[in-house]
């Protein structure tokens, strides 16, 4: 009886499999097909967003925290994302453009230095500018606080961020 049990259990993971094999549009679809299913799963702009928003709550608290390198690396992933956002949303790439020119451009100075004072003037430039992005967009109701309530990352020391 088990063994007439664990066949049938087995024929139904075979034929399971198979099918999900048969219908898996990235092996089995036409390059048309690919290419839609691709174009659906980009992240748009506030996916990307959200992700900036977590950046921009960790730089402010590194930096805060003294965790310089770790500033750093929120800044270089911030230029990341919007280098993405403007690939994903075209429509975006004009306004992103122009804050990728100047947004990040105290930033490294101030990381170098390991300077808060100078810190918080880059950081600073960097909400105004955010701020005018936000509204060439028509998002102008999304108001960046200048500083941030807490940061997310485990890198961070809770007790200092909350």
């Amino acid at each position: 009886m088990n063994k007439q049990f664990l066949y049938l259990v087995m024929i139904f993971i075979m034929q399971a499999w198979s099918t999900a094999q048969a219908s898996d549009w990235r092996k089995t679809g036409s390059n048309e097909l690919k290419l839609d299913n691709v174009v659906k799963v980009m992240p748009g702009a506030s996916t990307i967003m959200l992700q900036m928003g977590e950046r921009y709550k960790n730089l402010y608290w590194a930096a805060k925290q003294e965790k310089w390198t770790f500033a750093e690396y929120q800044v270089e992933e911030m230029e990341s994302l919007l280098i993405t956002l403007m690939i994903t949303r075209p429509k975006r790439a004009s306004t992103t453009k122009h804050f990728l020119n100047d947004a990040f451009d105290l930033f490294p100075a101030a990381i170098k230095n390991k300077r808060w004072q100078q810190f918080t003037v880059a950081f600073e430039h960097m909400r105004k500018r955010c701020m005018t992005c936000h509204e060439q967009n028509k998002h102008e109701f999304i108001v960046l606080p200048a500083k941030p309530s807490r940061g997310n990352s485990l890198v961070l020391d809770a007790a200092l961020v909350n």
